[in-house]
């Protein structure tokens, strides 16, 4: 009787075992046919385009009247007429999501948007994840300080605390700097551009390390632009470019759009119009002209960039 019911209740846990596996099957099939779909299938099927963007980026994305404006969303915005061409689909609606540092990885992954349009740097560690188009910009990892700090370069940096926007890559190449500890740098990260700019003006940190472009916007729109300094050795040299999906088919569709927009140099006026001349919201020009490296690349555009 006792080898039965042992019999019995191995069955019983041999069927609950299968039926969960069956579950999780159908579960895991679900959520692969979900993201199974093919980016141009799905914009056929919406007849739109769902564009990430993280606001507060001036000059690549602002928001101006409830809707996002810049840089990066003009260059955008035309990868979407492109669209419009190549899949003769005139009717295509373009719609944004607002996303920050952190989540616009999720809405590309989960398929949430099917393009992030911004500042977001194309590195070997996210080509694992993602694809890139070709870039639109080059920056390199400063550090802004109040003019009368005395800092200017990193080694002024001792005993000092720097604040970082967290889920960025300058993350890495600012600790880099003092990553023997000497220098005993305190290192503070938030989740706002806004708020690293507020510390530092309000003297609660002594550095804010940024993409040296972004902190030339930051310092533009401060009250007193005069007070501050963008300073230290370059380190690194970061290609931003747009993210998606790793879909060879979308990815094609984009480059060739970047590529219109390159060699008709259509992209030079949209620099012109965002970094060179005063660009809505009654901001003064940042007069930033095109960097050597970003006028060069234009020359040969390539999705290629260094590790």
């Amino acid at each position: 009787m006792v080898g039965v019911r042992a019999c019995v209740r191995r069955v019983l846990v041999a069927r609950r075992a299968c039926w969960f596996v069956a579950v999780l099957a159908l579960a895991c099939q679900a959520s692969l046919s979900a993201h199974a779909e093919e980016t141009v299938d799905k914009i056929r099927r919406t007849h739109t385009l769902v564009v990430a963007y993280a606001p507060n980026q001036f000059p690549f994305v602002s928001v101006e009247d409830g809707q996002p404006v810049g840089y990066a969303i003009d260059i955008c915005n035309r990868i979407a007429d492109g669209l419009r061409r190549e899949l003769r689909l005139p009717q295509l609606q373009v719609r944004y999501l607002e996303v920050d540092t952190r989540s616009r990885f999720d809405a590309i992954a989960d398929g949430q948007a099917d393009i992030e349009c911004g500042t977001t740097t194309n590195n070997a560690a996210r080509r694992n994840r993602f694809a890139f188009t070709i870039p639109h910009f080059f920056t390199t990892t400063r550090m802004m300080v109040r003019r009368d700090s005395g800092i200017r370069s990193w080694r002024d940096l001792r005993e000092r605390r720097v604040v970082m926007v967290r889920g960025t890559s300058v993350v890495p190449y600012a600790k880099a700097r003092d990553a023997s500890g000497l220098l005993n740098i305190q290192w503070v990260q938030i989740d706002r551009e806004a708020d690293a700019m507020s510390m530092l003006q309000q003297a609660q940190v002594d550095a804010y390390a940024d993409d040296d472009v972004m902190l030339y916007s930051y310092r533009s729109m401060a009250s007193d632009p005069g007070a501050l300094v963008i300073v230290g050795e370059a380190l690194s040299v970061d290609p931003y470019a747009m993210m998606m999906r790793q879909d060879p088919a979308f990815k094609a569709l984009v480059d060739r759009e970047m590529v219109r927009m390159i060699s008709t140099r259509e992209i030079h006026a949209l620099y012109r119009q965002w970094f060179l001349a005063p660009a809505g919201g009654g901001r003064v020009a940042m007069n930033l002209p095109m960097g050597y490296l970003l006028r060069d690349s234009f020359n040969f555009p390539t999705d290629k960039v260094a590790q």
